[in-house]
């Protein structure tokens, strides 16, 4: 009998642990933008322009600790911290990015998909908001990405 309650109160902490361990892989997701956002705002202030991975990390010394070859992610402009692999599209004006934190192929099914987006307004006012999608192996459509509140 005591045993039979070890092993559910074993099993049990398994599961949280691993909840745990996502969410903390999420809320880095979710730092990691915030930071790479931050990046992007001084690079413009400093450039007039946005910049790409090679100029934020080599030039500006920002992002340090990011894996720049991710394995089963085809696209080079992609970053990683182990969980998120992080891209970024320039709007054809370059007023504005989309930054995404998409989970590795590893993770996909357990992590939820993260998008921040910066663009300008008609007064020239940037505006960003973070968009959260659910976990899933496929990219998402666009409906499927809604605010996120933290």
């Amino acid at each position: 009998m005591a045993v039979a309650i070890l092993g559910i109160l074993l099993a049990l902490s398994v599961l949280a642990y691993r909840w745990v361990v996502v969410v903390v892989a999420e809320q880095r997701a979710v730092k990691n933008i915030q930071t790479m956002v931050t990046a992007q705002t001084a690079h413009h202030a400093l450039h007039g322009r946005f910049g790409t991975w090679e100029q934020l990390i080599d030039h500006l010394g920002l992002l340090d600790g990011f894996e720049r070859r991710l394995d089963g992610v085809a696209a080079s402009e992609v970053i990683g911290d182990g969980w998120y692999g992080y891209s970024l599209r320039f709007e054809a004006n370059a007023a504005g990015f989309t930054l995404d934190a998409d989970p590795l192929p590893a993770h996909a099914r357990r992590c939820r998909r993260f998008r921040y987006r910066l663009r300008s307004t008609v007064t020239r006012r940037q505006t960003g908001m973070i968009l959260l999608a659910p976990p899933s192996v496929d990219p998402p459509p666009e409906s499927a990405y809604q605010p996120f509140n933290p």
